[in-house]
């Protein structure tokens, strides 16, 4: 899912961030982190919107929400 043709296909831009699961062992990228459970990081590389707060970090806020 974190490949580099999956994050295009979605239109997903990780340029300087750093996700970071806070449930298990996992992160993916390089820069700011951004925290979140798995499910939920899975859900933003598909492109998909979170509801607010869901998301943490100086950067959580470049990613759509509902």
């Amino acid at each position: 899912m974190s490949s580099p043709k999956s994050l295009k296909f979605f239109g997903i831009d990780l340029s300087g961030i750093k996700l970071c699961a806070d449930d298990i062992d996992w992160s993916f990228g390089s820069g700011t982190p951004v925290s979140g459970t798995a499910q939920d990081l899975a859900l933003i590389l598909c492109g998909r919107k979170l509801p607010a707060g869901r998301l943490r970090g100086a950067s959580s806020e470049r990613f759509p929400h509902t």
